[in-house]
C-alpha cells in the first residue's frame, strides 16, 4: 500500500500537481459560501473574497506562482455562481498559462478559456504559450493547450495557430497519441469555421483518410466532426474530398458487425454518434462518386442497419389510470430508442440520396418502417418518420409503398404541434399526382380555414402549386385560388396572385387562342361574381379582381354591361390600400377603352375625383391617365393585352422557389442552412427564395422574353414581379465570362460581393469583398488558366486622395499552370467620389514576350460605403423636404431596371435600407455614407453623411425619376450617377 502512494506523490510531483490540502484558502472560501444562510450573505462574503484579491493583484510582483493559481481559482467560482467579475485576474490567468507547473497551467488555460472571448485583445497574449505547449511534447500541456484554442476560437488563434495545429495532423511521425489527434482535429474544427482558407482538397484528403483508417473511436468522431465542418462549409465541391469516402465506408462496416470496444457501446448501439456521422459524411458526396463496389458495400450496410430490432419501433403501451411517473426503465428506454433511431434515420437518409441505385427491398423495408413511425407515441419520432418519407415520396417509384398510409397522413394534419402538421403537409405535397390530387386538395382546402396563421401561408403557397400542376382543367385551379381568398385571404401572398395573373394572360406554345379565351372569360367571370356579392372584399381580392375585370372583362357575356363592370369595381374603391386603388383606378381606364362611348361620363368622372386625391402617386396617376383617356388612338396604344409570358416562366413556377429544400438530400452547407432559418417554416418569405442563397445578388432583364410595349400599365409590373425569381437571368456570383468585356464584370462585381473579375486563356481573377462601414477588405485570387506558366507579373495600385489603399500580402511573380495565387487589399473611404481606383497588372506568356498589361478598375465605388439606416416613413419625408439645392439631383430616363427590381438593387447593390411604404410606383431607401476622415467637430468619431434615395415610375412612358438628396453635394453627384448606370438606360 505504501507503494501505491508513493507511486501516486511521484506522479503529482512529476505533472507539477499540489496536495489538496495547500490550497486551503479555496476550500474555506467554497466552505463559507456553502453556508450562507441567505442570498445576501452569499453576495456580501463574494464581494469581501474579491476585494480583497483585487488589493492582492495590485501588487502582483509579491505574488508567487501558488498565490495566482488560488487567488484564480476563488475568481473562477465566484464566476460560476454567477457573479461579476469584471477583468479581474485576466492578467493573472494569461501570466499562469507561461507557468512550468502543471497545476498553475491548468488554473490559467482553464481560467482564460471561461473568462476571455474571443474577440478580447488578451487573447493574443497566451498565443505564444499554447504554441510552446503543443510542440512542448508533453501530451498533458498540449491537451490544455489544445482545450484552451477549441473553447476560445477566435480569428487571433485562427491567424497564428492554425498551422502549428494543422501540422500535428500532417506531421507523418508516429509519435503522437490518438488523444492528441483528437484534440487537434476538434481544434481545426472549431478555426476552420472562423478561417477557411487554410485546408486544400489536395493535401488534406489523404491525411483525412489515413485518420479514418485508424481504430480509436474517439479518434474517429472527432475526425468525422471535422470532415462535416468542411463539407458544411462548402469552401470546396464534395467530389474535391472523394479520397475519404471508402475508408468512411470501411469504419462504417466494422462499427454496423459490431466491431467497437465494449465502453463505446451507448445501451448496445455502437457509437451511435460515429455512426451517424459517417451516414452524414456519405450524403455529401454525389452518387456517381460510389463504384459500383462501393454501391454493392453501402447497400449491404443499410440492409444491415435497417434490420436491426429496435426497441421503439411499434408503438409503447398506452398507460392505463393518468400519467404514470417516469421510471429509470422507462429513462434507459428512452435513451436506447434515441441511439437507434439516430442511426436508422440517417441510414434512410443515404438510401434516399443513393435513389436508384439503393436497393428496392431496401426502400420498401424503409417504407413499412416509416408507417409504423407514424403511430409512434414520440411526437420526435412521429416528426422525423414524416420528414423522411416526404423526401423518400420525392421518388416517384416509392409511391406504391407510401399510398397505403395518406389517411393517417391527413390524420397528422390536426395534430397539436404545428412542427408535425407541417411535416404532414409536405408529405401530402410529396404525395399528391394526378391520379389523387384533388382530394388531396380538397382536405387542404377544408382544414386551411380553420388552421393557425403560422402554417396557412404555407399551405396556401402548396395548395397553389398542386392546382396548378396537377388540374386538367386550368379553371379548377382559377376556382381553387378564389376559395383561398375566402378562407384565408391574409395567407394568399402578392406572390399567389402574380402567379394566377400568369397563368390566364397564358404563355408561348401554350394552348389554343379559344381555349385561352375560355380561361380569361372564367377567371374574369369569377372576379366579378366576387366583386358584386361582397360588400367588403379583402384587398388581395380586390387586387386579383380589379386585374382580370380590367385586361379580360371584355369576355364577359353580354348579360354583364360595361356600366356594371365599372360598378363592380367602383364600390370597393374607398375600402382600398393605396396599391389596390392604383390598379382599380387603372382596371377602370381599361374598361373605359373597351367601350368608351358607354363609359367616358363615368370614368372621366371618376378621374377627375381622384385627381385632387391627398394621395400624390394616385393624383399623378389619375391626371396622366384624364389626359390620355382624350385621345382614344393613344390609350389603345398604352393599354393594349399583356402578350404571353416566355416557356421558361411556366416552367419555372416562382412559387416553387420559396420552398425550402424541396431536393431529396438532407446534406446542407451551413449557408443554405443559415439562409433557410431567416424564414420560418417550410418556405421562404415573398421576395426571397433559394436563388438567394446561391450567391445571386442581383436580378437583371432577361433578352430573351418578348416585352411588352413600353407605356404598358402598372398592373403589368404587378405581374411582371412574380415571374421576377424565374424568368430574370441573375448576376453570377462566379463571374461566368461568356462573351463579357472587362467592364461588364467590374460593374457586376460593384453591385455584388464576389465573383469573376478578370478572364483570358492564360490568366484568370477571381474577386471577394467585404465591407464594415468605410473600410473594405478585397480578396483578389490570381489563376493561372493556361497549361504554361506565366511570369512577371506585377501589381501596382496608383495612391489616389479619395481612398486609403492599403496591400497585406504581395502576389508572387510566377504561376505555374493550375497554381493559384492570392492578393489581400484593404481600402478605406476618405471623401465621396465617382472615379474608382485603377488596378494595374502586368504579365508575361512566355519567357522574352512583350508584357500583357490590364488596365483594371476596383470595384470599390461610393456605394459600397453604406451602411443601410432604418428610418420610418414620417422621419424619411421630414428629412426628405430638408435636403434641396445642391444637395440633390434629380434624374429622369428609360427604365432599365423594372420596380419589382428596385428592392435588390436598392437593398443588395447599394446596400441601403429599403422603406416596406415601397411600392411598384414608388420606392424609398436610406442609408448612411461611412468615412474614415475624422469628424472635425468631434475628432473621435468618423464624418458620415446620411442618404436618401427616392424612385418614382411612370408606367404609361416606362421612364423612372431618381431623386437622391444628401447633407454633402459631391456625395449626392457621385451616388446618383452610380445609381443611374443600373436603374436607367442610355
Amino acid at each position: 500500500m505504501k507503494g501505491v502512494k508513493a507511486a501516486v506523490r511521484g506522479a503529482q510531483e512529476t505533472l507539477g500537481f499540489d496536495s489538496p490540502s495547500h490550497m486551503k484558502g479555496l476550500q474555506v472560501f467554497i466552505a463559507d459560501i456553502r453556508n450562507c444562510q441567505t442570498k445576501e450573505q452569499e453576495r456580501q462574503r463574494v464581494e469581501k473574497e474579491l476585494s480583497k484579491i483585487r488589493q492582492k493583484f495590485a501588487t502582483p510582483k509579491t505574488l508567487s506562482g501558488y498565490d495566482r493559481k488560488k487567488y484564480v481559482w476563488k475568481l473562477l467560482y465566484a464566476y460560476m455562481l454567477g457573479y461579476e467579475i469584471d477583468d479581474t485576474g485576466h492578467f493573472q490567468a494569461v501570466e499562469l498559462c507561461s507557468s512550468p507547473k502543471f497545476t498553475e497551467k491548468t488554473a490559467g488555460y482553464l481560467a482564460t478559456s471561461l473568462l476571455l472571448a474571443d474577440n478580447n485583445d488578451m487573447v493574443r497574449m497566451i498565443v505564444n504559450s499554447v504554441k510552446t505547449d503543443i510542440s512542448s511534447g508533453n501530451e498533458h500541456m498540449a491537451a490544455l493547450a489544445l482545450n484552451t484554442v477549441a473553447n476560445i476560437g477566435g480569428p487571433e488563434f485562427a491567424d497564428n495557430l492554425f498551422t502549428d495545429i494543422a501540422r500535428l495532423i500532417l506531421s507523418q511521425s508516429g509519435s503522437l497519441s490518438p488523444y492528441i489527434k483528437r484534440k487537434a482535429c476538434i481544434c481545426l474544427l472549431r478555426l476552420y469555421r472562423k478561417e477557411n482558407d487554410g485546408l486544400q482538397p489536395e493535401v488534406w484528403s489523404p491525411k483525412l483518410a489515413a485518420l479514418f483508417n485508424e481504430q480509436d473511436i474517439g479518434l474517429l468522431t472527432s475526425a468525422s466532426g471535422f470532415m462535416l465542418g468542411i463539407l458544411e462549409m462548402g469552401k470546396f465541391p464534395a467530389p474535391a474530398w472523394s479520397g475519404v469516402v471508402v475508408p468512411v465506408c470501411q469504419s462504417l462496416a466494422n462499427l454496423v458487425q459490431g466491431i467497437c470496444p465494449e465502453h463505446y457501446e451507448y445501451y448496445h448501439v455502437p457509437a451511435p454518434w460515429l455512426q451517424s456521422k459517417l451516414l452524414r459524411i456519405l450524403q455529401f458526396f454525389p452518387v456517381t462518386t460510389f463504384d459500383a463496389e462501393l454501391l454493392h458495400r453501402l447497400n449491404l450496410i443499410l440492409q444491415s442497419i435497417l434490420a436491426k430490432p429496435s426497441s421503439q419501433r411499434s408503438p409503447a403501451p398506452v398507460q392505463q389510470g393518468g400519467p404514470k411517473r417516469r421510471t429509470k426503465v422507462d429513462a434507459e428506454r428512452q435513451n436506447r430508442s434515441n441511439a437507434e433511431h439516430a442511426v436508422l434515420f440517417e441510414a434512410m437518409n443515404l438510401m434516399i440520396h443513393l435513389e436508384d441505385t439503393a436497393d428496392p427491398e431496401t426502400t420498401k423495408t424503409a417504407a413499412g418502417l416509416l408507417g409504423i413511425f407514424l403511430s409512434s407515441t414520440d411526437p420526435n419520432i412521429r416528426y422525423l418518420g414524416l420528414e423522411t418519407m416526404a423526401r423518400l415520396a420525392s421518388n416517384l417509384s416509392t409511391h406504391e409503398y407510401l399510398d397505403r398510409y395518406k389517411n393517417q397522413i391527413l390524420d397528422k394534419m390536426h395534430e397539436t404541434d404545428i412542427s408535425i402538421r407541417r411535416q404532414a403537409l409536405n408529405l401530402l405535397y410529396a404525395l399528391c399526382r394526378p391520379e389523387n390530387w384533388q382530394q388531396i386538395v380538397d382536405q387542404l382546402l377544408e382544414i386551411l380555414g380553420g388552421s393557425d396563421n403560422l402554417l396557412q401561408e404555407e399551405l396556401v403557397l402548396k395548395i397553389a402549386i398542386l392546382a396548378e400542376k396537377n388540374a386538367k382543367n386550368i379553371g379548377w385551379y382559377v376556382d381553387v385560388v378564389f376559395k383561398m381568398l375566402e378562407s384565408a385571404p391574409d395567407a394568399v401572398s402578392d406572390d399567389v396572385w402574380y402567379r394566377v395573373v400568369q397563368v390566364v394572360t397564358g404563355f408561348e406554345d401554350g394552348p389554343s387562342e379559344a381555349e385561352q379565351n375560355a380561361l380569361r372569360r372564367h377567371a374574369a367571370s369569377k372576379a366579378y361574381q366576387n366583386l358584386s356579392s361582397q360588400r367588403a372584399a379583402h384587398d388581395t381580392l380586390l387586387r386579383l379582381a380589379a386585374y382580370l375585370i380590367g385586361e379580360f372583362g371584355h369576355l364577359l357575356p353580354q348579360s354583364v354591361t360595361p356600366r356594371a363592370k365599372f360598378e363592380a369595381l367602383h364600390r370597393h374603391f374607398q375600402r382600398g390600400s393605396p396599391q389596390t386603388k392604383a390598379i382599380l383606378v387603372l382596371a377602370a381606364v381599361k374598361i373605359l377603352n373597351a367601350n368608351h362611348d358607354a363609359l367616358k361620363g363615368e370614368v372621366v368622372g371618376f378621374l377627375k375625383e381622384i385627381q385632387d386625391s391627398a394621395d400624390v402617386e394616385l393624383q399623378q396617376r389619375a391626371v396622366e391617365l384624364l389626359q390620355l383617356s382624350r385621345d382614344e388612338d393613344s390609350l389603345d396604344q398604352v393599354l393594349r393585352p399583356m402578350p404571353p409570358y416566355a416557356e421558361s416562366v411556366q416552367k419555372n413556377n416562382p412559387l416553387v422557389q420559396r420552398l425550402k429544400f424541396s431536393a431529396k438530400n438532407r446534406a446542407h452547407t451551413r449557408a443554405e442552412l443559415e439562409e433557410a432559418a431567416k424564414s420560418e417554416g417550410g418556405m421562404y418569405k415573398p421576395g426571397r427564395s433559394k436563388s438567394e442563397s446561391d450567391g445571386r445578388i442581383m436580378e437583371l432583364p432577361d433578352p430573351g422574353r418578348p416585352k411588352p410595349a413600353p407605356p404598358k400599365a402598372q398592373e403589368a409590373s404587378a405581374s411582371e414581379s412574380s415571374d421576377s425569381e424565374e424568368d430574370a437571368a441573375p448576376a453570377q456570383s462566379n463571374g461566368a465570362a461568356g462573351g463579357q468585356t472587362p467592364k461588364d464584370l467590374w460593374s457586376q462585381l460593384c453591385i455584388a460581393p464576389q465573383g469573376r473579375f478578370y478572364t483570358s486563356p492564360q490568366l484568370v481573377l477571381e474577386m471577394k469583398q467585404e465591407y464594415n462601414a468605410a473600410t473594405g477588405r478585397l480578396t483578389i485570387l490570381f489563376v493561372n488558366s493556361a497549361k504554361a506558366p506565366i511570369g512577371n507579373i506585377r501589381v501596382h495600385i496608383p495612391q489616389v486622395d479619395f481612398l486609403r489603399v492599403q496591400t497585406f500580402s504581395e502576389v508572387p511573380s510566377s504561376l505555374k499552370p493550375g497554381e493559384q495565387a492570392t492578393h489581400l487589399v484593404q481600402v478605406q473611404c476618405l471623401r465621396p467620389f465617382l472615379q474608382p481606383a485603377k488596378y494595374l497588372v502586368e504579365y508575361c506568356t512566355a519567357p522574352g514576350a512583350p508584357p500583357q498589361q490590364l488596365p483594371l478598375l476596383l470595384p470599390a465605388v461610393v456605394s459600397k460605403f453604406i451602411t443601410p439606416a432604418q428610418v420610418q416613413m414620417g422621419q424619411f419625408r421630414q428629412f426628405f423636404e430638408t435636403l434641396t439645392g445642391p444637395r440633390e439631383m434629380v434624374l429622369d430616363g428609360q427604365a432599365k431596371a423594372q420596380p419589382n427590381q428596385w428592392p435588390n438593387y436598392l437593398g443588395k447593390g447599394f446596400n441601403m435600407f429599403v422603406l416596406p411604404e415601397s411600392g411598384p410606383t414608388a420606392a424609398f431607401a436610406a442609408g448612411t455614407l461611412n468615412t474614415a476622415t475624422p469628424d472635425p467637430a468631434q475628432p473621435e468619431k468618423m464624418m458620415t453623411v446620411p442618404v436618401l434615395v427616392r424612385l418614382q415610375y411612370d408606367s404609361g412612358r416606362n421612364l423612372v425619376r431618381l431623386i437622391v438628396r444628401t447633407q454633402h453635394p459631391e456625395v449626392t453627384n457621385a451616388l446618383a450617377k452610380v445609381m443611374q448606370t443600373y436603374l436607367m438606360s442610355g
